[in-house]
């Protein structure tokens, strides 16, 4: 794969580029995931410029912003990397993720939200806003900010996904945290915030 291109718009009143616009972007671009199989994209660092993606990890890996791990159709285990090629972000469209979490089930004695019915975003963006507020709930006087750092899936789910269920499993003192995703009560994968 040669060097590719790829164009973001800003999300919400965010000055970079969100983790869940990387996961669409690379679902939308790599054409040979195999079905049925894993995927697990981590982020590690704030884009504020548009990105480039190659299969070659950069010499300097401060560089870095991404990388995307899956299997291809021919059984071959592939690693996307995701650098900034400081093209500006021309863009930016609106994203009220309370809207989303206003559709939801919260339970913090158990630890877990839910989602029951259709909300109109994509897959990684409900995960992401559930997350979010389940975290936000269940460590009301923590201080910072909460960042998307990793969706780690053993399967990339359907148009429906309903319903989503994500569980806390570990909190590794704010610098990670480890949630469980399940949809229909069939764990799918983990989803991975850090307290910055």
């Amino acid at each position: 794969m040669k060097k590719h291109d790829l164009e973001f718009c800003f999300k919400g009143n965010r000055t970079y580029v969100h983790g869940t616009d990387i996961y669409n972007k690379m679902i939308e671009f790599i054409k040979d995931i195999k079905d049925n199989e894993s995927f697990d994209c981590s982020f590690h660092g704030v884009a504020k410029t548009n990105l480039e993606i190659s299969e070659q990890k950069p010499e300097d890996e401060n560089k870095l912003k991404f990388a995307c791990k899956y299997t291809d159709t021919q059984n071959n285990k592939k690693i996307i990397y995701g650098i900034e090629n400081n093209k500006k972000i021309e863009c930016r469209y609106e994203y009220p993720e309370e809207d989303i979490c206003k559709l939801t089930n919260l339970d913090l004695k158990n630890q877990e939200i839910s989602l029951e019915e259709s909300s109109s975003y994509t897959f990684v963006e409900n995960s992401v806003a559930l997350n979010k507020y389940l975290l936000e709930n269940l460590f009301p006087n923590a201080n910072g900010k909460w960042y998307f750092t990793r969706f780690q899936l053993k399967e990339i789910p359907d148009k429906n996904h309903y319903p989503l269920k994500l569980v806390l499993k570990a909190n590794f003192n704010f610098k990670l945290t480890k949630t469980e995703v399940f949809i229909d009560n069939r764990l799918i994968g983990y989803i991975y915030f850090s307290l910055v």
